[in-house]
């Protein structure tokens, strides 16, 4: 029996399977990109054992495989996904999400230079990014998938269609050897498809104009798109866009944030910041409504997204709100006084340990407890009432010791005002602490 036959009877066996674990990396894709509001087309497959025999006769040709093993890793798309965007330049948001979701082992990035097409071509050819990935972190259900590499090809809707037509004519010999001329027509159709591919990121931008002009963000979609169109590429090459959903569910309920005020906080992004955009957003719009009865109600409610129905809220907005104060805080002692006009800055508690206003184990403490701030407002490894009351407690009693170094009595008198306020708030609280 030779190899590639032995090879076939066992891929034959395990078809369904490769095809189980194509299905299963597609399925995370499809809800991460709806999660994150991106517009594509996501489908999968697994290689069809026919198609296979032929791929397989012509690369023995140029190299004999030596085994059945040679074939496994020379094949790395057994099992393979495709993502069709609607919009190019949402390539940058997908490599962050699949790097989110998957062990990535190799990206190519198309056209590669190194590669020679079989005719003189005038237009660049495939524009695409391919994944070598492995799923991670999987349920009990599907942790048998986890050692198994598979494929993931994202591109334009335009260029996924164009690639498809030529791989079939001119790297498959179902249609024969093409003429010169019709090498040519694929040449020119790729050119309209490069072409397309401009008009489209126009598309996105017009859409984004609009959606200003309008002063109305309504879905997850409009909201990725206006904030992926607004900013440089270099933010969106450095930053990660973050989660637009939790973004999205704070906004929903707070008619008062129109698309131009959005379009003024993105003009505060900061590059030098290790929050995700999405996590910058909500920070200014949070921090600006402080003092707003009808906002802190829009952060009750987004909390009840984030953390369920069932979970009292209070005891966790009064920390996202008590951040508020050490941010103000830090920002006076820094002499940083306006948030109107600069850029996204959070505190930086190794400033305070440089002017002896609180301890190194102070600093990491507080950097811990930055963490948590985060993880409730992404509604993970969320504390249980007890413990959030002692972080709460504790975070209190460093902030205060923050806010007696500044140097302006009206600055420290209020903020300190502000935290007996809040310790208040907390012994009246009837569930989420347990005093």
């Amino acid at each position: 029996m030779s190899v590639i036959k032995e090879f076939l009877e066992q891929y034959s066996k395990q078809y369904d399977y490769y095809s189980e674990l194509a299905e299963t990396g597609a399925n995370l894709l499809e809800q991460e990109l709806e999660r994150r509001g991106i517009k594509a087309i996501v489908s999968f497959r697994a290689k069809r054992p026919d198609r296979l025999d032929e791929k397989l006769k012509r690369r023995n040709e140029k190299s004999a495989y030596k085994d059945v093993i040679n074939i496994y890793e020379d094949i790395v798309d057994l099992a393979g996904v495709r993502v069709a965007l609607y919009f190019p330049k949402d390539r940058e948001v997908v490599d962050e999400i699949i790097n989110f979701l998957f062990l990535v082992r190799k990206k190519n990035n198309f056209p590669q230079q190194s590669y020679q097409p079989k005719f003189e071509k005038r237009f660049s050819g495939y524009w695409a990014s391919h994944y070598r990935v492995n799923l991670q972190n999987t349920s009990q259900n599907t942790k048998r998938y986890e050692s198994v590499l598979f494929e993931i090809q994202v591109a334009s809707v335009l260029m996924h269609a164009w690639s498809e037509v030529e791989h079939d004519l001119v790297y498959k010999p179902l249609a024969g050897d093409l003429s010169e001329e019709e090498l040519a027509i694929l040449d020119e159709i790729n050119g309209l498809v490069l072409i397309g591919e401009i008009a489209l990121e126009r598309l996105q931008k017009a859409i984004t104009k609009r959606t200003k002009e309008k002063d109305n963000i309504s879905n997850r979609y409009q909201l990725t798109s206006f904030i992926t169109s607004s900013l440089n590429n270099s933010y969106i090459s450095k930053l990660k866009l973050g989660d637009t959903k939790i973004l999205f569910n704070y906004l929903k309920d707070n008619s008062s944030i129109s698309a131009n005020e959005l379009a003024d906080y993105l003009n505060k992004i900061n590059q030098d910041e290790n929050e995700t955009i999405t996590d910058q957003l909500l920070l200014m719009i949070i921090n600006d409504s402080y003092k707003s009865s009808e906002n802190n109600l829009n952060l009750s409610n987004y909390l009840k997204y984030s953390l369920g129905e069932n979970r009292d809220v209070s005891g966790f907005e009064l920390f996202i709100k008590a951040w508020i104060l050490l941010e103000k805080a830090v920002s006076l002692i820094q002499n940083d006084n306006s948030r109107q006009n600069k850029k996204f800055a959070t505190a930086k508690f190794e400033f305070l340990v440089s002017k002896q206003i609180i301890t190194r184990e102070e600093s990491l403490e507080l950097n811990y407890l930055k963490k948590s701030r985060r993880n409730l407002l992404h509604g993970v490894e969320t504390p249980t009432d007890y413990q959030l009351h002692a972080m709460y407690i504790r975070f209190l009693t460093l902030t205060e010791k923050i806010i007696s170094s500044i140097l302006s009595d009206n600055d420290r008198d209020y903020l300190l005002r502000e935290i007996g306020t809040m310790r208040t708030e907390s012994s009246q609280s009837r569930i989420t602490f347990m005093q």
